[in-house]
């Protein structure tokens, strides 16, 4: 069984036969042994299958160098009999999604400064995310619904996004959308991107006498963190009979590390330092057909 060194980069489309061979330079001399390479899209992702007992740490370290100085993105994948996964977990803010939706609310009534702060510590792993999600939703209180809608017009879905859920739904993969955002968002990215499932916390909304439809400035329990997403997991595991090597997941968040931690191919997306610790692969300049990429999938694979 094979593992692969998979090189990426959606931002530039950058990757030239330079990179190529150097990068085939450096596997050959670690292997000892001559090496070709597959071309999953042109100039964006290319791998190597690699003998798990012919490369090194060495190896590794050279291509994080190789990283560093040419931003493209390499990440070693070690692969199971089923390389191609059939569960999917997603966070989604700032991941499926650009926006950390509760800062975006904020921005609307004056208070991103605030509400960005705090989203900040909670992401790095500095604040309880229950903590911080209940403060953040607190400086909401009394304010429209009208600006959940407006959220929902402007919000910009990552790029690879749509083909990530769709080539993984054809493929006959679950594909799960699993937030500590807001079930307004999450149901509404669900029939944009046909998720197969969704799960978020719910805003408690309350009607006044005007027929005003205002945010109470709570979240109904029970609320959805860290430990939410890895029973999440764990439970979609059990009731589609599978394993946790058939999983993929991914995020950005400390919130998102024990879903990471646990899947199969555990990804962050453009990742704070937390969660980078202990995700298998890390993507820093390449949008989300990356984890297509990672489970092999070349261009004409994939599902626009």
């Amino acid at each position: 069984m094979k593992d692969y060194l998979l090189i990426s980069n959606t931002k530039e489309n950058k990757i030239s036969d330079f990179y190529l061979d150097l990068v085939t330079s450096h596997v050959e001399k670690s292997t000892n042994e001559k090496v070709s390479f597959k071309e999953l899209s042109p100039r964006k992702a290319y791998e190597w299958g690699l003998d798990p007992k012919k490369y090194d740490t060495k190896l590794k370290n050279i291509m994080s160098d190789f990283q560093s100085n040419y931003e493209i993105d390499c990440n070693f994948i070690k692969t199971t009999e089923k390389r191609k996964k059939k569960l999917l977990l997603a966070d989604m803010d700032s991941t499926i999604i650009k926006e950390e939706s509760l800062d975006e609310l904020a921005k609307q009534i004056g208070k991103e400064k605030e509400v960005k702060f705090i989203t900040n510590e909670a992401m790095n792993g500095r604040l309880d995310f229950k903590k911080a999600l209940i403060e953040r939703v607190a400086i909401l209180k009394g304010n429209s619904t009208d600006i959940l809608e407006t959220l929902k017009k402007n919000v910009k879905i990552n790029d690879g996004a749509r083909e990530l859920v769709k080539t993984m739904n054809v493929n006959g993969s679950i594909t799960v959308l699993v937030s500590g955002g807001f079930t307004f968002l999450t149901e509404y990215l669900k029939d944009i991107l046909n998720f197969t499932y969704t799960h978020a916390n719910t805003l408690q909304i309350v009607e006044r006498e005007t027929k005003k439809f205002e945010i109470s400035g709570k979240v109904e329990e029970p609320i959805l963190d860290k430990n939410a997403k890895l029973e999440y997991l764990n439970g979609y595991v059990k009731k589609f009979n599978l394993n946790h090597k058939e999983t993929i997941c991914v995020g950005d968040g400390a919130n998102d590390i024990e879903m990471v931690k646990f899947a199969g191919i555990g990804v962050s997306f453009y990742g704070k330092t937390a969660l980078n610790r202990v995700a298998d692969i890390h993507f820093n300049n390449t949008n989300l057909l990356g984890l297509l990429y990672a489970q092999g999938y070349s261009d004409s694979d994939i599902i626009n």
